[in-house]
């Protein structure tokens, strides 16, 4: 049986590239809400809506997804949002 493989374009914008890299370096919700400004439940909400943009199921995953995209090794300054494929 033959394998296909399907992408799908997500459009993260700066905020979102931002909240998907502190979730990679490993940092604790209570540190990723205050280095954004962010009361706790509202932090959980936008973690949950990230998750459900790339498909991922946890940190690791979404981890992984940051590193496909360039954001753990030096982000892309002057962006406002990226078109990526997951």
């Amino acid at each position: 049986m033959k394998s296909t493989t399907t992408s799908r374009v997500v459009i993260l914008d700066k905020e979102q590239r931002e909240l998907l890299r502190l979730l990679a370096t490993g940092l604790p919700d209570t540190a990723i809400a205050r280095r954004m400004s962010l009361a706790p439940r509202t932090l959980a909400r936008r973690i949950s809506s990230l998750y459900q943009m790339l498909q991922a199921d946890n940190r690791f995953q979404a981890g992984a997804a940051a590193e496909r995209l360039g954001l753990l090794s030096g982000a892309r300054t002057g962006e406002s949002q990226k078109s990526i494929a997951v």
